[in-house]
């Protein structure tokens, strides 16, 4: 019943009150914290400022749900809910493992194209990794939906 009314920090980890209003530990200030932006959060990205970013559950005044949740379903896959909202590393994986994926499925659609050897069994492994990245996809999806899903935010220098 006490974890109830504490929240944690997205800094340190740090339960803390409800009532708090900075952390104790690292000091981080949680109504600044809620206004944070993600355009702010792209640019420290950008700037290869990773101190300044922090993630947050649900979406900041500067991204549109409904955009997040329309790119989640229908070209999520791809990672493209990912791009909007400025994780570009994780984008790119779900891009690669997508166009890994695309790429047997051509193969095994052209008649006498179909490798064999050691890169078959490499290239094999990877379509089992794009099949986790499906799964993964899909799972962002209820992220969006129930507002669980994080996305970047960093507060203004």
């Amino acid at each position: 019943m006490k974890l109830l009314n504490q929240k944690k920090c997205p800094r340190c980890a740090m339960r803390v009150d409800r009532e708090v209003m900075v952390c104790p530990r690292c000091r981080l200030n949680y109504t600044k914290f809620e206004s944070a932006t993600n355009l702010e959060a792209k640019s420290a990205i950008a700037q290869r400022d990773d101190e300044r970013v922090l993630l947050r559950k649900g979406c900041p005044a500067d991204v549109a749900r409904w955009k997040l949740l329309l790119l989640t379903i229908f070209l999520g896959y791809m990672g493209a809910h990912y791009y909007y909202v400025g994780r570009y590393k994780r984008g790119i994986f779900y891009t690669v493992f997508f166009l890994i994926g695309l790429a047997n499925a051509m193969l095994n659609f052209i008649p006498g194209v179909s490798p064999r050897g050691e890169l078959w069994e490499v290239f094999t492994f990877l379509v089992l990794i794009w099949g986790i990245v499906i799964l993964l996809w899909l799972v962002d999806i209820l992220k969006v939906a129930i507002n669980r899903f994080k996305i970047p935010v960093s507060l203004p220098r």
